[in-house]
């Protein structure tokens, strides 16, 4: 537990240090609520109800997470790999799988306060959450799983792009475009049909229609994102991209280039 924890401590520390992640994960879908909220959907009068702003919170929150696993995690792990810290650690007793544990818990809690500040931001600016036990646990189970995914991907990117920048732009570069094109910053119903299909499984856009559908409603969200094969397709396919990305970092972050 103790490497763990202090891996834990690390990225943390790492996270709110820098101010430009801060800006980047935080302030930056902060503003797009605002935009959203305010500008972009004002001709649709849905946009003046308190759900369709519980909605619009709810996919900043997506944004804010994706933005994390995607740029900020390889970020870190090519900063750590160009510092030759993972081949120092090669010569001592630790283990590949606590030091990306430590990792993963240190961005899911980063997540986790995130998406409590910009839930209050959302609330003042007038969303409304349906508010129940279940919806409350289901959503928080399906944030975690979007946050695993999330950060797999970001996982693999790092191990195969060593430059630090190069790494965050790729993530940054990937995470906007497919965000763009899964529904998460633009309304589903504004797709076309290829595209639909593709937010229908794409994990993180599933994720957040689900976790919409739930807490705000399903006009925001527009289709029933809560079939058995949807659920099931969205967790499966997030473990086995976090699952990759554990194969690939112990097998390539913690060789002697």
């Amino acid at each position: 537990m103790q490497q763990i924890s202090a891996v834990f401590i690390k990225t943390v520390k790492e996270l709110y240090r820098n101010k430009t992640t801060v800006f980047w994960t935080i302030i930056w879908p902060v503003i797009f609520l605002f935009l959203g909220i305010y500008l972009f959907y004002r001709a649709d009068p849905l946009s003046q109800t308190p759900p369709f702003r519980a909605g619009i919170t709810i996919s900043m929150i997506v944004f804010s997470l994706m933005l994390s696993g995607f740029s900020t995690m390889p970020g870190m792990i090519s900063m750590d790999r160009s510092s030759g810290l993972f081949l120092k650690l090669r010569s001592m007793p630790v283990k590949q799988w606590k030091d990306l544990l430590g990792r993963i818990f240190g961005l899911l809690f980063y997540v986790l306060i995130s998406s409590v500040f910009i839930c209050i931001i959302g609330i003042a600016l007038g969303a409304r959450f349906k508010i129940s036990a279940e919806n409350i646990l289901a959503s928080i189970a399906f944030l975690i799983v979007a946050t695993i995914a999330a950060a797999g991907a970001g996982i693999i990117i790092g191990t195969f792009i060593k430059n630090i920048n190069g790494a965050i732009i790729t993530g940054v570069g990937i995470s906007v475009i497919s965000m763009s094109l899964s529904g998460v910053t633009f309304p589903y119903a504004f797709l076309p049909k290829i595209l639909q299909a593709f937010s229908r499984y794409y994990p993180y856009s599933s994720s957040n229609a689900i976790i919409s559908y739930m807490l705000s409603s399903r006009e925001f969200v527009g289709y029933n994102p809560l079939s058995f094969t949807q659920i099931v397709f969205t967790v499966v396919s997030s473990v086995l991209i976090f699952a990759l990305s554990v194969v690939l970092y112990a097998r390539f972050c913690w060789k002697a280039d």
